[in-house]
């Protein structure tokens, strides 16, 4: 640097060179791409959904721009042509990157944007977008098959629906049962895990029940998808088992033999019935039925009209074949009025007793011979058949 030296009255002063000053640098381009990120927000499925990036020179020097291209390769997006490859000192010019949707995946990809910038060769746009979620429903959410005979079976659909407005994977799918009385039948369009359901579509299963015994049963069909505020839907499926009925309709004959001391009501499973000699100790009276093989009940009221002594005697022949005589187990009484329902076959009779037999065969000075015969023999509530006036007589049978 060559100094001048200048004199003034008072002092030198020293002067720079004006070569020296700082000079302009050569022209160079200088790339600017806005927006610096496209985000499409959720978009639905299958819909066209467009964003423009604008390309500028701020340099001062010729931008020369590649074409645009995806740093990932995607059916789902595309790129329009520059407005110009070539861009003076301020000049711009755009493209459009457009995103269809069809894979139900959400957008992560990004654009990049080449030039002759010495400073930024290669810019990077990255684009993002996502898709409504899906939502599961299945129905019903609970299904009783009811009460089914061992043997018997029954199915119920259930259906798997996509209720919201986005895909739904469905990624896996379970049954637990206590046992192989409630099973899958029919897995419909989820046999294929995972499996994608589009926004309305359904598909359906198909849930089974065949009681091998009468127990209780219960199961739980588990569905598990990427609904994220449902993890796991489903159903729970209950049954119950019962024995075939083996009576099936067919009935026995059944012959009820009996006389009292001295009057007496009867009925026959809560229906009341009536004989001939009811209210005379010394007749003996028969009465036949054809009831259906299981449980039944005998009811006897008895009372002595002249309150001395008093007794019941009878015996049950099925299909010709003597059962059940007085005497002999099943037998029971009461001290009292009992309730209103005590001839039903249902009543509980189990704080009742055990009536007395009698000691003495022939209290009257003669004796029913023909149901002594058949092995019956006078009850009553003591073994000597004596001064009671009224008793209540209970028999559960069951007609085999």
């Amino acid at each position: 640097m060559i100094w001048l030296l200048a004199c003034t009255e008072n002092e030198l002063v020293a002067k720079e060179n004006p070569a020296d000053e700082e000079l302009p640098e050569d022209d160079a381009p200088d790339i600017e791409v806005s927006p610096a990120r496209v985000g499409f927000g959720e978009v639905a499925l299958g819909s066209e959904n467009t964003a423009v990036i604008t390309v500028a020179n701020v340099g001062s020097g010729t931008l020369l721009v590649d074409s645009p291209r995806l740093a990932s390769d995607s059916v789902e997006l595309s790129l329009s042509a520059l407005g110009s490859s070539m861009l003076a000192a301020g000049a711009k010019t755009d493209f459009v990157v457009t995103w269809v949707p069809t894979d139900g995946v959400d957008l992560d990809n990004a654009v990049l944007v080449d030039s002759n910038d010495a400073d930024e060769p290669s810019v990077q746009v990255p684009l993002g977008g996502t898709l409504p979620v899906g939502e599961i429903e299945v129905t019903p959410s609970s299904y009783d098959f009811g009460t089914l005979e061992v043997g018997a079976s029954s199915s119920t659909p259930v259906t798997v629906q996509n209720v919201g407005e986005g895909p739904l994977t469905i990624g896996s799918l379970t049954f637990n049962a206590t046992d192989a009385d409630l099973s899958m039948l029919d897995y419909g369009g989820l046999a294929l895990l995972p499996a994608v359901l589009a926004p309305g579509e359904s598909t359906v299963v198909t849930v089974g029940y065949a009681p091998a015994d009468g127990s209780g049963d219960e199961g739980t069909l588990a569905i598990f998808s990427d609904d994220p505020d449902t993890y796991e839907a489903g159903t729970i499926f209950t049954g119950q088992g019962e024995d075939a009925d083996p009576c099936d309709g067919f009935t026995q004959h059944v012959k009820l033999t009996i006389t009292a001391d001295d009057a007496w009501e009867g009925w026959i499973d809560g229906t009341a019935f009536t004989a001939p000699g009811q209210y005379a100790w010394s007749s003996i009276d028969t009465l036949e039925w054809d009831l259906a093989c299981g449980d039944h009940a005998l009811a006897l009221y008895a009372t002595d009209t002249a309150q001395v002594i008093a007794g019941v005697l009878a015996a049950i022949e099925v299909e010709g074949t003597v059962t059940f005589v007085s005497g002999g187990s099943g037998w029971t009484m009461y001290d009292t009025t009992p309730p209103a329902d005590w001839t039903a076959v249902a009543f509980d009779d189990s704080a009742w007793h055990v009536p007395e037999v009698c000691g003495d065969t022939s209290p009257w000075g003669s004796t029913p011979q023909p149901l002594y015969d058949l092995g019956a023999r006078w009850i009553w509530w003591t073994s000597d058949c004596g001064n009671l006036g009224e008793a209540w007589v209970r028999l559960n049978f069951t007609v085999p």
